[in-house]
């Protein structure tokens, strides 16, 4: 079965581990790229709609304002009914606004806007109220159906002809629209000049740009909403994503590398606290550890306008950690410093680094932010120190790795029973030991439940503990109940990437689907040399037969780990879903022969099988699967996937009474699949459903 399960435990599939700073990368959807309007020039001459006359050939002074609805053109995709309904609200509503505020609609074309005022603060107090109005609609309705869109403003000489407008103004306006955040505005430095002290609001300079069709570059401002107003969907673009990378390990004693790279997650879980800045995650990041490429190199490939690089030297209890932020276009040093401190003060080093990037960035730290950075965690170095192996050892996936994550965790809440990080810490290990079957599932997730328990005692703000929360309620088919805490562990930490990531799965149970998908790609954006959330989105790609976008992420895992086990995977569920049996065991087939023992491959194998007329080497391999564990809590779902093939729905509702006893959770996924459609036109089905409380 193909499903996003089957990138397994074995072999990738989302693992419920939050570590603080693995995943800088969380509930801003930043749903789609930005996208400049191109459009607008395609159809300028030919273009009528909505145009209202005014005199031939006029010139004068004039803000010109773009809009753009962000991820229409993929969400007509995949589900147009709804892509119509938002629109047509969108639509409504900007009209209103506009109205309102004096502005002139030239025209529409698709779901963009090209407007006119008459003065540049007319155009931004238009801006700002769509903003607020949008805002407080989307606090009303579900993530599928939140409008977001992009605002770019710029003044300049405009001609007018036939109804339309024409000029540089109208050019560089069309460009500066991609630069603004989801749920955002970006003014050029033109309306900044005019409307500086008279808004209610800060604007804040972004680095200056290069337009194309445009000689001279072009400086941008941000307009900073108020707390509420100001939608957290963030751009790829945005000039508040910064990477930190690895921070190299200059101590005497190599063997104190743990203590650079738990130093580096550290600070991208500080950074990521502030909810103006966008951090990308330790796994994209990590990829650049020891690299001989530039800043500039590593900003273009992770789409970020800063990167925070550093070292630390540790000797004996004495430290030294030096630390520069970098414009990445300019390759400016913004800030450096350099801290001689003994290691106690650890914390104190990072909070100043925290709170000096973001003073470098012009971002205001909100006192509940502020407090969260300037928090000391422990008072023992001896539990920090473990609390920072054990973070260290838990990236490798290997028994005994996380065996000895699981004795440094241990060894941290011995030194300091208040340790809330290494509770949660102790959780995500717990769980993973039995992800990984390991361990007995069950009594692995009662273990991480006592130690969440725990860490929220300690500290109900933990965004790391909440998310193991969130995920241990999935587990326990409380879908309602995870939705709510991942929803809270993103407030708290809107770049956790890995939060986005599994809250993809629970939305999926629930039926959320175009919400799902949202939450993958704002995961990739936020992590985008992970491996396991661009597989995520390849299967989010092909259950949707958006087959191109498959494709793209394809050649993307081949890129980041081109001898990984990913890439013959990837191709094997492309071929899977397109009935092209034949390739798809070709890739199946190399994936056995380096893993003979993986169940999931034997599944599919089954299934394969099944489908191509070879029904006894099908049913030896379902005995084969009636041999997994139960504690696995997937075998019900295999057999019931396999089962299908075979066209035996009894049997196959057998296996799903089963899963659904052992509380696998899986069967949602039942739902979607593509070839499943003769298990979910039975009638049994939506009443399996519904004892599971899950929707149609």
């Amino acid at each position: 079965m193909i499903l996003e399960s089957a990138a397994g435990a074995a072999r990738g599939k989302p693992i419920p581990i939050s570590p603080a700073v693995t995943t800088s990368l969380g509930k801003s959807f930043g749903l789609f790229r930005p996208r400049t309007p191109k459009r607008f020039y395609r159809v300028a001459q030919e273009s009528g709609e909505r145009v209202r006359p005014v005199l031939e050939a006029e010139r004068r002074l004039a803000a010109i304002m773009f809009t753009d609805l962000v991820g229409y053109t993929a969400m007509a995709q995949r589900n147009e009914s709804l892509a119509l309904e938002l629109l047509e609200r969108h639509n409504t509503l900007l009209r209103s606004v506009v109205k309102r505020r004096r502005g002139r609609e030239v025209k529409t074309v698709g779901d963009a806007f090209l407007l006119e005022f008459g003065s540049a603060l007319e155009a931004v107090l238009c801006a700002i109220e769509i903003q607020s109005v949008l805002n407080e609609q989307n606090k009303l309705v579900g993530g599928a159906e939140r409008i977001l869109v992009r605002i770019g403003i710029h003044v300049g000489d405009v001609i007018h002809r036939g109804g339309d407008v024409f000029g540089d103004a109208v050019n560089i306006a069309s460009r500066i629209v991609s630069f603004a955040e989801q749920g955002g505005i970006c003014i050029s430095g033109q309306v900044y000049a005019q409307v500086v002290n008279k808004l209610e609001y800060p604007l804040l300079k972004m680095s200056a740009q290069s337009l194309k069709n445009v000689e001279q570059r072009i400086d941008l401002y941000r307009v900073v909403l108020e707390p509420g107003v100001d939608a957290p969907h963030k751009s790829s673009k945005a000039w508040s994503r910064v990477a930190v990378l690895p921070f190299a390990n200059i101590s005497p004693d190599p063997r104190d590398g743990y203590f650079a790279d738990g130093l580096t997650e550290e600070m991208i879980s500080a950074l990521s606290e502030v909810k103006g800045l966008r951090v990308i995650a330790r796994t994209s990041v990590n990829h650049y550890k020891e690299t001989s490429k530039t800043v500039a190199q590593i900003g273009n490939e992770l789409g970020v306008a800063f990167v925070l690089e550093g070292s630390v030297r540790k000797a004996g209890n004495k430290v030294r950690v030096g630390a520069q932020l970098i414009d990445v276009e300019s390759q400016e040093h913004i800030w450096s410093n350099q801290y001689d401190r003994n290691l106690n003060d650890i914390f104190s080093i990072q909070s100043d680094i925290a709170k000096k990037v973001a003073d470098s960035l012009e971002v205001t730290l909100l006192k509940g932010e502020r407090a969260r950075i300037e928090r000391k965690d422990t008072d023992s170095t001896v539990a920090y120190v473990a609390y920072l192996k054990g973070r260290t050892l838990l990236h490798d996936r290997s028994e005994k790795a996380i065996k000895g994550a699981k004795e440094q965790f241990e060894l941290a809440v011995r030194e300091d029973a208040g340790y809330s990080k290494a509770y949660s810490g102790l959780a995500d290990t717990y769980m993973i030991l039995g992800d990984y079957l390991f361990s007995s599932f069950p009594s692995s997730l009662e273990e991480a439940k006592k130690h969440i328990r725990k860490a929220l005692e300690l500290d109900p703000n933990l965004a790391e503990a909440r998310v193991s929360l969130a995920n241990y309620l999935m587990y326990n088919y409380d879908f309602v109940g995870s939705e709510n805490e991942f929803r809270r562990a993103i407030e708290l930490n809107p770049s956790y990437a890995s939060a986005h990531h599994w809250f993809a799965g629970t939305l999926d149970q629930l039926g959320k689907i175009d919400e799902a998908f949202a939450e993958v790609m704002l995961a990739e954006e936020l992590d985008p040399l992970s491996s396991a959330i661009t597989l995520s989105a390849f299967y989010r790609f092909i259950l949707t037969r958006t087959f191109d976008e498959a494709l793209k992420r394809i050649r993307k895992l081949s890129e980041i780990d081109p001898e990984g086990p990913l890439v013959a995977e990837a191709w094997m569920a492309y071929h899977f879903v397109r009935k092209e049996w034949n390739d798809a065991l070709l890739y199946l087939k190399r994936m056995i022969e380096a893993d003979p023992d993986d169940p999931y491959l034997d599944m599919d194998l089954a299934y394969i099988y099944a489908v191509t007329g070879k029904r006894n080497e099908a049913l030896l391999l379902v005995e084969k699967l009636k041999a997994v564990p139960e504690s696995a809590r997937i075998k019900g779902n295999f057999l019931a996937f396999v089962y299908a093939g075979l066209g035996d729905l009894d049997e196959c509702f057998r296996w799903l009474d089963y899963a659904y006893d052992r509380r696998e959770i899986f069967i949602g996924w039942f739902r979607r699949y593509p070839l499943l459609e003769n298990v979910r036109s039975d009638k049994r089905f939506g009443e399996l459903l519904k004892r599971a409380r899950l929707p149609p």
